[in-house]
C-alpha cells in the first residue's frame, strides 16, 4: 500500500494491487511497534470522542499531539481507514468516520441480531465453565458504579461491561461471529460517548443484566435473546428520543 503526499499535513491512498503486501509486515520491529502504539492511541481517542467524528485529521497536529513521526502516524491512519474509523478522501485527506441517525439504527439492529445468534448458539454449547464466567463477570459489573462524580461513564464499569457482554456469547464456538460482534460494540461505544449526555440514567441496568444471564443459566435461548435485544433497543431508543440531530 503506497501513500503520496498532498501537502505537509495531508495524505492520500494511492490504489494498492491486491497482492500487496500491508506496510506493517514490511517495517522493522522497532516501527511496528511504535506504529501499533500509535494506533491503540489514535483509535482510543477516536471511541471516547476525544477525536470528534468528521474532524479533519492534520498531519501536523498530530504529530505534535502524538509525539510521532511522519511514517508511524501515516500507517496507523491507515490501519484505521481499514477499520472504519478513518475516512481517507482524494486529494483533501484524513478525517474521523462520521455518525449519522442512520448508522446508530443500522448498527444496533445488526447487533441485536448478530449478538442474539451468538447468545442462542453460547446457551446450546455452553458449559460449566461457561455459566461460572457469566455468573462472574456479572457479579464484576453490578459491584460497579456506571457514572463518575462528574456524570462521566465510569471507566472500569465501561471494561467490566464490554466483558459481561463478551462472555454471554463467548460459547458460541465461531471466532468470525464473535469478532463481529465486537466490531459492533465498538460502534456502538462511540455513540454512547458522543451521546452520554442523552443516556437515560434512571434505568436499572442491573436488573436488566441479571435478567439476561438467569435466562441464560436457566437454557432459555428465546428469553435470553429478547432480554439481550430489548436491553439493546432501549437504549437506542432513548438516545434517538433525546438528541434532534446527530452528525
Amino acid at each position: 500500500m503506497r501513500v503520496t503526499p498532498v501537502e505537509s499535513d495531508t495524505a492520500v491512498l494511492v490504489h494498492p494491487g491486491r497482492d500487496s503486501l500491508s506496510k506493517s509486515q514490511k517495517l522493522p520491529r522497532a516501527n511496528r511497534t511504535l506504529t501499533s502504539d500509535l494506533f491503540d492511541r489514535l483509535r482510543t481517542d477516536i471511541l471516547h470522542c476525544h477525536l470528534k467524528p468528521n474532524s479533519r485529521l492534520l498531519f501536523r497536529d498530530l504529530r505534535a499531539s502524538y509525539a510521532s513521526g511522519m511514517s508511524p502516524l501515516r500507517e496507523a491512519l491507515m490501519r484505521l481507514a481499514s477499520d472504519g474509523l478513518v475516512v481517507l478522501e482524494d486529494h483533501k485527506g484524513f478525517r474521523v468516520a462520521p455518525v449519522s441517525r442512520e448508522e446508530l439504527v443500522d448498527i444496533a439492529a445488526t447487533r441485536c441480531e448478530l449478538e442474539g445468534l451468538a447468545l442462542r448458539m453460547a446457551i446450546e454449547k455452553g458449559d460449566d465453565h461457561w455459566e461460572a464466567d457469566i455468573l462472574g463477570r456479572f457479579h464484576e459489573l453490578s459491584k460497579r458504579p456506571t457514572y463518575t462524580a462528574a456524570g462521566t461513564l465510569d471507566e472500569e464499569w465501561e471494561r467490566r461491561h464490554d466483558s459481561y457482554h463478551r462472555a454471554l456469547y463467548s460459547a458460541c464456538g465461531l471466532r468470525w461471529l464473535i469478532g463481529f460482534c465486537q466490531i459492533l460494540a465498538e460502534r456502538a461505544f462511540r455513540y454512547r460517548h458522543l451521546l452520554l449526555e442523552q443516556v437515560d440514567r434512571t434505568r436499572d441496568h442491573r436488573s436488566e443484566h441479571e435478567a439476561i444471564v438467569q435466562a441464560a443459566l436457566k437454557r432459555n435461548a428465546s428469553e435470553a435473546v429478547t432480554l439481550l435485544q430489548r436491553h439493546y433497543t432501549r437504549t437506542v431508543q432513548s438516545l434517538l428520543e433525546n438528541c434532534k440531530e446527530l452528525g
